[in-house]
């Protein structure tokens, strides 16, 4: 049962994620925020489409891992717990890494 339940959450927060990361790419008249209650302004983004499609990807990945450790739980739901608590610590810290060095450096006018 323990095995179910880790498989549903881990689907629902990578279909969170994933669909973030959807929304993110659909956007086309403004820049998706990264940090919660801070905007981005248009102004300071050099290509939107572009800052927008790597917004996409940075948190469409991380809502497919996500899924992917929820089928893990199916199998070795042991194994998936651990790999949630490294997604979920390590993989936050290297979202804002890649935001901050990769996607910020690459598409922000400053």
């Amino acid at each position: 049962m323990e095995k179910w339940i880790l498989f549903i959450v881990c689907l629902i927060l990578g279909a969170i994620f994933l669909g973030i990361g959807i929304y993110a790419r659909r956007l086309r008249d403004r820049p998706m925020n990264f940090w919660s209650g801070r905007e981005v302004p248009k102004e300071s983004v050099s290509d939107l489409p572009g800052y927008n499609r790597a917004m996409g990807w940075l948190w469409g990945s991380y809502g497919v891992v996500y899924i992917i450790s929820g089928l893990v739980a199916l199998w070795r739901p042991m194994e998936a717990t651990v790999l949630m608590c490294i997604i979920g610590g390590a993989g936050s810290v290297a979202l804002v890494l890649i935001y901050k060095k990769v996607i910020e450096k690459k598409y922000r006018i400053k």
